[in-house]
């Protein structure tokens, strides 16, 4: 099918214009658009808020005793941890983690007994991040090895903190039974 009708050009005056057009609008686009945010402003202490672990938790199915030197007897502990926002998503963050491994007390106000392990793991880099990071379970892994040779039977408690860049602590305990090898 053909169309029949006239064709439509710029005049020359408005075509000498055209490249100046593109040019200035290429221009634009390219200028550096800095943040109108600041580090004391309001809204980036929202969203820091926001996207900061507000909980973690430790995942009772997955934290057990580990055998790392491969004797049979469990020699440590692998500890998956959860740090989740306001809304309960899963999210990343940079911090100081400490665990304490106790055993538990019977029979007392205080279940807290003697300790037995003392470990800390910082995260402030890429590269300590995604140590620890398991992105496909958006888990934190940390294997947590025992000065002591092995973990003797018993009944144990697991205190996790986490101490934020801004120095908030979150807390989390899991009380488990080892029944040996």
């Amino acid at each position: 099918m053909h169309f029949q009708g006239r064709e439509r050009t710029l005049p020359p005056s408005r075509r000498a214009l055209l490249p100046t057009a593109v040019l200035l609008l290429c221009a634009g686009g390219c200028q550096n658009r800095s943040s109108n945010v600041q580090a004391e402003s309001p809204e980036l202490a929202a969203f820091v808020r926001l996207m900061m672990p507000a909980t973690i938790q430790i995942q009772h199915y997955l934290t057990r005793p580990f055998d790392y030197a491969g004797t049979g007897n469990a020699d440590g502990l692998e500890v998956v941890l959860a740090t989740c926002d306001s809304f309960g998503d899963p999210v990343k963050c940079i911090g100081t983690f400490q665990f304490e491994l106790h055993r538990r007390r019977r029979a007392s106000g205080d279940p807290f007994g003697k300790r037995i392990a003392l470990w800390r793991v910082t995260i402030d880099s890429g590269q300590s991040l995604m140590e620890y990071w398991h992105r496909y379970s958006r888990y934190y892994r940390f294997p947590l090895k025992l000065s002591e040779k092995t973990l003797p039977p018993g009944r144990y408690i697991l205190s996790a903190r986490l101490v934020t860049p801004n120095g908030e602590k979150l807390y989390d305990d899991y009380e488990f039974a080892h029944d040996g090898p």
